[in-house]
């Protein structure tokens, strides 16, 4: 009765395994794997193609290969993606969309004659395709055929006439070949036309300060500061392509705008207002300065400019306290308000202590006048 037992067991697990081999050869692993990198499991799509019985003839090889490449430009193996879509071509691919992976892989290899290739391979499908002008037009600005490139981009602004990149890519290529005016034209035209956000505003901006196309990128960052009236990145560089002109009183006032937003800029508001002269706005602004020994260290170049020189003098114990005397340069200047308001023995006591060699001729420069003042007071400077 046991042996017989056992027989049945035996036989049914035989027929078990046998129903199990059978199932899993019935799995269509190609199929498995098109369908989990379809869904993004990129690296299950890739353990399933490795179950493939490649000697198997009735395999689908032209899906195999084709999803080997696939998931292998997306895992950035760029040389290796491409041989496998020659291998698919090879057992008969013909869709030839798969050109322009090629390309793309072929362009990230930095293999721009390749690139090139592989677009005039993929025929009308690159035509229709706006993203492969630009591509196309890249690979000839990095083989340094200029023209081709320009070339290229002219045929793009024709065909698509919404799409304001291939403006802006032109842009950027006659920068470089410092065709300023023309980039200038395309410049005018993306801004008038394109959905323009603030951060490609201000690449337009600073491309033309760079270039020293100073008057232009005034023009331009003006009229985008009306549209982005918020942003402070634009205040702020206006208020540096002024400084360039030596329009000082301009740039102080952007300086201004842009410290109501940042109070960062506050303290370039009132340097830029104390360089203009206007002392009483240099003042105000540096009265809203936070940091307080930042705040007395400008006071005393406001002072200086503005001839209260009094004011420094009473600010000495201040000027101790925030250890602002240990700047030599502070400390000369304490010692130059009080010499301007005849008080030389402050002045002497202040200049013994300066031992930078850069201010120690001025301080020699100044003892000297100090005794001209003392001996003849006709003859003394201030």
């Amino acid at each position: 009765m046991k042996k017989i037992l056992f027989a049945i067991m035996l036989l049914a697990v035989t027929l078990y395994g046998a129903n199990v081999k059978k199932v899993k050869d019935e799995i269509d692993h190609v199929a498995l794997a098109a369908l989990l990198f379809k869904d993004g499991h990129t690296q299950r799509a890739d353990e399933e193609l490795k179950k493939v019985d490649i000697e198997d003839k009735t395999i689908d090889f032209i899906r195999f290969y084709t999803l080997k490449a696939l998931i292998a430009t997306k895992d950035n193996l760029y040389k290796e993606a491409n041989n496998y879509f020659l291998k698919a071509i090879e057992v008969g691919q013909e869709d030839k969309s798969i050109f322009l992976y090629m390309a793309q892989n072929e362009f990230k290899m930095q293999k721009y004659e390749n690139t090139i290739e592989y677009l005039q391979k993929a025929g009308e499908i690159a035509e229709q395709k706006a993203s492969t002008y630009a591509l196309r037009a890249e690979s000839y600005w990095r083989l340094q055929k200029r023209e081709k490139a320009l070339g290229v981009l002219a045929q793009a602004i024709e065909k698509f006439k919404n799409d304001y990149s291939f403006v802006k890519q032109r842009f950027n290529y006659y920068m470089s070949l410092e065709l300023y005016q023309s980039a200038a034209e395309d410049a005018a035209f993306y801004i008038n036309n394109a959905v323009l956000d603030e951060k490609n505003a201000i690449r337009f901006v600073m491309a033309l300060k760079k270039a020293k196309e100073i008057e232009r990128a005034i023009k331009f960052a003006e009229e985008l500061n009306l549209r982005f009236n918020q942003s402070v990145e634009l205040k702020v560089l206006l208020a540096h392509l002024y400084i360039e002109k030596g329009m000082i009183q301009a740039a102080a006032d952007f300086f201004d705008k842009a410290s109501i937003r940042d109070e960062n800029f506050t303290k370039e508001s009132a340097e830029m207002y104390r360089r203009a002269k206007k002392f009483v706005l240099s003042l105000y602004k540096n009265s809203q300065l936070l940091d307080t020994k930042e705040k007395l260290k400008q006071r005393v170049a406001i002072y200086l400019e503005y001839g209260e020189f009094e004011k420094i003098a009473v600010s000495r114990s201040a000027l101790q306290r925030s250890g602002l005397l240990e700047d030599e340069n502070i400390r000369y200047a304490l010692a130059y308000a009080y010499y301007m308001i005849k008080d030389f023995d402050a002045c002497e006591k202040e200049l013994k202590k300066i031992t930078n060699s850069n201010l120690f001729q001025k301080a020699s420069e100044l003892r000297k006048n100090i005794q001209k003042c003392k001996n003849d007071g006709w003859e003394c400077d201030i």
